[in-house]
């Protein structure tokens, strides 16, 4: 099985859920159990395989997808069971009356019944990797675009819909962050919250695309994490772009960003993207970017002496409010209930 074939590994999340489901219902720690009875030095381990189950990383050893040939008893190699479609997959799974699909993938957790109609079915489409380009907020890198890493997938469990996570390489190193995916009428929401000790968190609003999803775009809010004044708040526009690799690809090249000729859609190419007009992205990318041109136009940062001034001003009003006011009256009493008048139409 070569590399190409682990490039070609598709719906790894869902066929481990089949595969554990087609056994019984394996808890996670059964099933690396069942991969090291047909090969005890197995790579697949107990940590890594919750990630794989999530859909936030694939596993890349090829000897790893014949071990999951074996404890299928497939008579296929291992590079099919990476790269076939889920259909196909469940087709060879349920082959011969074997097992029932509808409720194979009922116990999977992957029916979709076509007559509800859930959140999460009709914007299931939106579930990839996304390159995110966004205007360095550090002083130390002003300038530079910064290209951060997201992946929406399904949460582990239906009912929550969709997650995603979204991360940074910083010169500390990487910061990721995650919450719920929120639709609201043609409006998407990533509030991310959750994540690494020290990151604050990122708030995405973005304009909610159709199929295929090749571009979530919108506003980005956080607090600047490198920044000698302190975590200055910050909000900018911000590109995310989908692209046929994985999250774990994505996060080892994240970075700040060269400012270069082409540079992102070089960055884009380099990712796996066909571009077909590069310098015609280019300029698209930076009038959205950068809508007036060059600089920081797109980015609204709040400068710290500023803040500290407008603090400083608002702090003084109120303190000489409180010491004009006698202690006894600082305390507003509770205002009379009146009945609200009905209204008899």
């Amino acid at each position: 099985m070569s590399k190409a074939d682990l490039r070609d590994a598709c719906d790894i999340a869902a066929k481990l859920r089949l595969t554990a489901a087609l056994l019984g219902g394996l808890s996670q720690k059964e099933l690396c159990a069942a991969f090291r009875r047909v090969n005890p030095q197995t790579g697949f381990d107990l940590d890594r395989s919750y990630k794989w189950i999530q859909g936030r990383s694939l596993p890349r050893s090829a000897q790893i997808y014949e071990d999951w040939a074996g404890v299928l008893g497939l008579a296929r190699p291992g590079h099919w069971v990476a790269g076939s479609t889920l259909d196909a997959f469940l087709a060879v799974l349920c082959e011969g009356g074997r097992v029932d699909r509808a409720g194979l993938l009922r116990r999977a957790g992957l029916d979709t019944p076509a007559e509800t109609g859930t959140a999460e079915e009709a914007s299931s489409y939106l579930c990839a990797a996304y390159a995110c380009y966004s205007q360095a907020q550090s002083p130390y890198y002003r300038g530079r675009m910064l290209r951060g890493a997201l992946v929406i997938q399904p949460a582990p469990r239906r009912a929550d819909g969709l997650v995603a996570q979204y991360s940074q390489t910083l010169a500390a190193g990487r910061n990721h962050v995650s919450g719920q995916v929120v639709i609201v009428g043609s409006m998407l929401a990533l509030p991310l919250i959750s994540g690494s000790p020290g990151t604050p968190p990122v708030s995405f609003h973005l304009h909610l695309p159709a199929p295929p999803s090749s571009l979530l775009a919108g506003i980005m809010g956080s607090c600047t994490m490198v920044h000698p004044g302190g975590q200055p708040p910050y909000a900018t526009r911000v590109a995310m772009i989908r692209v046929p690799v994985g999250i774990e690809a994505l996060e080892r090249t994240s970075r700040y960003m060269e400012p270069e000729p082409l540079a992102l859609s070089r960055d884009l190419a380099a990712l796996g993207l066909r571009i077909g007009d590069a310098a015609g992205l280019e300029a698209r990318l930076e009038r959205f970017l950068r809508p007036v041109g060059t600089g920081w136009a797109g980015s609204d940062q709040i400068p710290m002496a500023e803040q500290v001034a407008l603090s400083a001003a608002c702090d003084r009003a109120w303190l000489e409010t409180v010491g004009a006011t006698p202690a006894a009256a600082r305390a507003p009493a509770a205002p009379a209930l009146r009945p609200m008048p009905m209204d008899l139409g």
